[in-house]
């Protein structure tokens, strides 16, 4: 019998959608994209979960605000890539019997700016007692069935196109655990904003194909569009922005900066595909935040263009259980 340390994450999520085809009969979405979503007539409720555990996720020097910030940030994040408009979250938490009033008082209080912040309210939730501090949330937001964005959809010719700049949080998470004083990386690692304004963007735009938030990684994010379009990606290494603060970690760590851009996660930009005739109207609405890195191909293979050199990129990134 397989262990989930053997497997991995990916395999263990294959596992469950498997099972889940096998009797799924509705007109819902879901499981298999970045939140589900629930046929409401004209719109589609939109919903997700995610969570945060004090071992997994809570960095040295990590603010219980900020812990509250981040469990809302992570959901809040899914319902962007969705292209939906957010409702609000519910939280669950898990917390020791000897955790401080005042430590509850604050994460909430993050939950709360973090939905502020995007024009959503917290909801509701649960306590319970548990032997490490766990944050649950469940997020819902709402997206007309015709701009709902799926992970499915790119087509060879399309263009591929991320908002922001990657590899900054993982060089704000090396520079917290070695004291590298990168203080603009440390802040999005530490304070992730969900893309929420860029995905209602992208779904109003009636030409983006296919989406999903960057997580755990662009090269990892890149197979799973890959695998549920069935189409393959050629990547322009060049065009990734990539901060001042990465090369600086990179350099530090001794490590290229590139596997810091391509493998890491934790910068919850947007990754997404688009026909080539809406580049200019992207372009004018979403300014600096949009950058077009590659294109959708349909030679079966996932490429990265270095230079004179094109290599196959890696189907790697960050994955629970390994």
């Amino acid at each position: 019998m397989s262990k989930l340390s053997e497997i991995g994450e990916k395999e263990a999520v294959k596992r469950i959608l498997a099972d889940v085809a096998n009797a799924k009969d509705s007109n819902n979405i879901g499981p298999g994209d970045d939140a589900a979503a629930i046929d409401l007539g004209v719109l589609y409720l939109v919903a997700s979960t995610d969570t945060i555990t004090q071992s997994g996720h809570v960095l040295p020097g990590m603010t219980d605000w900020q812990i509250g910030w981040m469990a809302a940030a992570v959901n809040y994040s899914d319902i962007a890539a969705m292209g939906a408009h957010p409702i609000g979250i519910l939280i669950s938490m898990g917390l020791p019997r000897d955790t401080e009033s005042e430590r509850l008082d604050a994460i909430i209080q993050g939950v709360m700016d973090c939905s502020e912040s995007v024009g959503a309210e917290l909801l509701g939730g649960d306590t319970k007692e548990a032997c490490e501090l766990t944050l649950a949330g469940t997020s819902l937001g709402t997206v007309g069935k015709r701009s709902i964005l799926l992970r499915k959809g790119a087509r060879p010719g399309d263009l591929v196109g991320i908002t922001g700049s990657l590899g900054l949080a993982a060089a704000g998470y090396h520079s917290i655990v070695r004291g590298l004083h990168l203080k603009r990386a440390e802040k999005c690692i530490l304070e992730p904003r969900a893309r929420i304004k860029e995905g209602e963007v992208l779904s109003s735009s009636g030409v983006v194909t296919s989406c999903m938030d960057i997580s755990d990684g662009l090269a990892s994010s890149i197979y799973s569009l890959a695998e549920a379009s069935k189409v393959s990606f050629e990547l322009d290494y060049a065009a990734i922005p990539v901060d001042l603060q990465v090369q600086k970690a990179a350099k530090a760590i001794n490590l290229e900066a590139e596997e810091l851009v391509l493998y890491y996660g934790g910068d919850y930009q947007l990754l997404f595909t688009f026909k080539p005739q809406g580049l200019e109207r992207l372009r004018a609405e979403l300014g600096k935040e949009l950058s077009v890195i590659g294109k959708v191909t349909d030679t079966g293979e996932n490429l990265l263009v270095k230079g004179d050199q094109v290599i196959r990129l890696d189907n790697r990134g960050y994955e629970h259980f390994r």
